[in-house]
């Protein structure tokens, strides 16, 4: 609301109603539905997903909608601004940084201190991340890295306690069942 994030919505909870408190007459309200692919078991297969019905305020649907898609393929390109002094900042939001590579070679990016979202290394997209795990790296092959400066974004959906990453040459894919 305003920019301010009010809550979250899980398909995974049963939820479908998000109560939101207007701060004043002509605030903005914007949703972000994120695409975390389809339900392939169960009984839930094929459920649909997005906002499903109209969206309300006390009890009467509101209109007048604009829809963008959020085009990541160019996040790399996104102009950023210095980072807030602030350890919590409430996403969603990019977050860019820098790191130095010695000799290219095969690593793994750990994200402790992120909550949900997706990582890039030098504009290659290297899949998302969620702190519920199981996993927690995601691979990065060598021929990603570039001797010297390397580029790394993020996508964070909700919050980071801890805005740095580190690279590993362990992966943590989460408990191996015995």
């Amino acid at each position: 609301m305003d920019g301010a994030p009010v809550g979250v919505l899980e398909r995974e909870r049963h939820e479908e109603a998000l109560s939101v408190r207007v701060p004043r007459a002509g605030a903005t309200l914007d949703v972000l539905v994120e695409n975390m692919g389809g339900v392939n078991y169960g009984p839930r297969i094929g459920a649909p997903k997005g906002l499903l019905g109209p969206v309300t305020f006390d009890g009467t649907a509101l209109h007048g909608w604009d829809c963008h898609p959020l085009a990541l393929e160019g996040a790399g390109a996104v102009p950023f601004a210095p980072a807030a002094d602030s350890p919590s900042d409430a996403g969603p939001a990019l977050h860019r940084g820098t790191f130095e590579v010695g000799t290219p070679a095969d690593t793994f990016l750990s994200l402790p201190g992120w909550t949900k979202g997706q990582a890039w290394i030098n504009g290659f997209h290297l899949g998302r991340y969620w702190n519920r795990g199981p996993q927690r790296t995601l691979y990065v092959p060598a021929p990603v890295l570039r001797p010297g400066t390397n580029d790394v974004v993020l996508l964070e959906l909700q919050a980071t306690t801890e805005p740095r990453v580190q690279l590993t040459d362990t992966p943590d894919l989460g408990p191996v069942n015995p």
